[in-house]
């Protein structure tokens, strides 16, 4: 059994996530779309880390560049220079851990970032990416998640104060029993009333879903692309 420290999980107030940034306005894990939810003071930026051939940590939520840039292929089978030859819809390139982490310490604003190792491993990724979290003095205000439990008990290991939140678009709550001892917050596609646990709703992005999450029983928080209408709806300007 994993002790959970307390960390910046923050279960008191309720958190809006901006779901890889802010792709309502801009393309999704984009330094521009990065820059303009820490300005207009989105609470957490949620995103994705993956490792490109020559092991650089790199912000792209698919594993492969197809469907977010004008190339086609693995991020794993391409060296760093390789994928930056592609470029995003606004022409920016897929930036790296290093320029996420660097534009976040310019602002108060959390970071909630998703180790994607459920299709390729990328042994030891957890400890580089805490490492350079440390490094910068972002720890206290940073989470991790995964669909992958085993990421979250590595993660936990090397890390026990640290927030981990298990990810999964189950609609019952013995697909998360085994995760229950190791993180302290769900992400969930699906509310699970049953499951007296801090949770946060994804991907909820139209008025009436807004609503109907921050009004259940131990929801803590959602993931959005549309942050700004978020704010507005929960702060009853709209």
């Amino acid at each position: 059994m994993f002790k959970i420290q307390p960390s910046v999980a923050d279960t008191t107030s309720f958190q809006i996530h901006g779901h890889r940034g802010y792709p309502a306005r801009f393309p999704e894990n984009s330094l521009r779309g990065f820059l303009y939810a820490a300005l207009h003071h989105v609470d957490v930026i949620e995103t994705d880390v993956q490792r490109t051939q020559d092991g650089h940590l790199v912000i792209i939520h698919d594993e492969k560049i197809d469907r977010v840039t004008s190339g086609e292929g693995e991020v794993c089978d391409m060296t760093l220079r390789q994928l930056r030859h592609w470029h995003m819809a606004d022409g920016e390139v897929v930036p790296t851990l290093d320029e996420l982490i660097a534009l976040a310490r310019q602002f108060p604003v959390r970071l909630n970032i998703e180790f994607k190792t459920g299709k390729h491993r990328y042994p030891g990724i957890e400890a580089e990416v805490h490492d350079k979290i440390k490094a910068a003095g972002l720890a206290p205000t940073t989470m991790y998640c995964s669909f992958n439990l085993d990421s979250l008990k590595i993660m936990r290991d090397i890390a026990p104060e640290q927030s981990l939140a298990f990810l999964t678009s189950g609609r019952t709550s013995a697909e998360v029993t085994a995760a229950l001892p190791v993180v302290d917050v769900l992400h969930l596609e699906h509310y699970l009333p049953d499951v007296a646990m801090p949770q946060r709703l994804w991907t909820i992005d139209e008025p009436m879903q807004m609503l109907d999450a921050a009004s259940k029983d131990h929801v803590v928080g959602l993931i959005t692309n549309r942050f700004e209408l978020a704010e507005e709806v929960l702060s009853g300007r709209v």
